[in-house]
């Protein structure tokens, strides 16, 4: 199992890290696809279907090495941090 945590920055990137949690994105062995499993305070931001659906897009558009172009994507508002449980099987 893989994990990227995806984050919003509602700024352009600053010094000030300010950025909303969305949502997690698992690849699990046993599913083809990666799954997307919503954060909960994702629900305390503006736009919660927007940023879901953005996100969707985002790992649609990047298949078939989701995991990999997701970490390297190079946006203002978007990133993608490996949250892969230590030992957890790759």
């Amino acid at each position: 199992m893989r994990v990227l945590e995806a984050r919003f920055h509602p700024q352009p990137r600053s010094a000030e890290e300010e950025f909303i949690v969305v949502a997690h994105v698992v690849w699990d062995r046993d599913r083809d696809r990666p799954s997307v499993q919503p954060s909960p305070s994702l629900m305390g931001s503006v736009a919660p279907a927007t940023m879901l659906a953005k996100l969707q897009f985002l790992v649609e558009s990047s298949a078939p090495e989701a995991f990999s172009r997701l970490k390297a994507l190079k946006s203002q508002f978007w990133s993608f941090v490996d949250v892969t449980p230590p030992g957890a099987a790759r």
